[in-house]
């Protein structure tokens, strides 16, 4: 399977730069189960197109506050057992996604009830994809 995660702005500050990073590089480790992961600056023109040309085996996930609460074991399903090949992720900027992108998203799921920065997002979700990947490759990195 290959993630991309669609983004609109830049990080502000090196350490979101860094963690990203950091991310990037632990996801990668699981190639048998994410064959590539990469993140993507783009404009709603962009994503237009994008949803316009999607395939049967793409899925364009939209990520809003008022989306559907994933648990980590929710997210973990959603990424690795599905017959997508290609996982597309949209996160907002800072005045979020517009209302035609989320309603032609396959799906639109929340982080948090709260509101985040595009970045923190980015990153939170970054998070949870290599969390998933460690629960269903038994490594130790989840604890419960």
């Amino acid at each position: 399977m290959k993630i991309e995660i669609l983004h609109f702005d830049k990080f502000k500050f090196d350490h979101e730069e860094q963690l990203h990073d950091i991310y990037i590089k632990r996801i990668s480790q699981f190639r048998n189960i994410i064959t590539d992961i990469k993140t993507v600056k783009i404009n709603n023109k962009g994503i237009e197109n994008r949803l316009v040309k999607k395939k049967a085996n793409e899925c364009f996930v939209s990520l809003d506050e008022k989306g559907e609460h994933f648990s980590t074991e929710d997210l973990k399903l959603f990424l690795f057992n599905n017959n997508f090949k290609n996982l597309k992720f949209i996160v907002g900027s800072t005045d979020g996604i517009q209302k035609g992108i989320l309603e032609k998203s396959n799906k639109v799921i929340s982080l948090s009830k709260m509101t985040l920065t595009h970045s923190f997002a980015l990153i939170i979700l970054l998070e949870q994809i290599y969390r998933s990947a460690t629960i269903v490759s038994n490594h130790p990195y989840h604890r419960v």
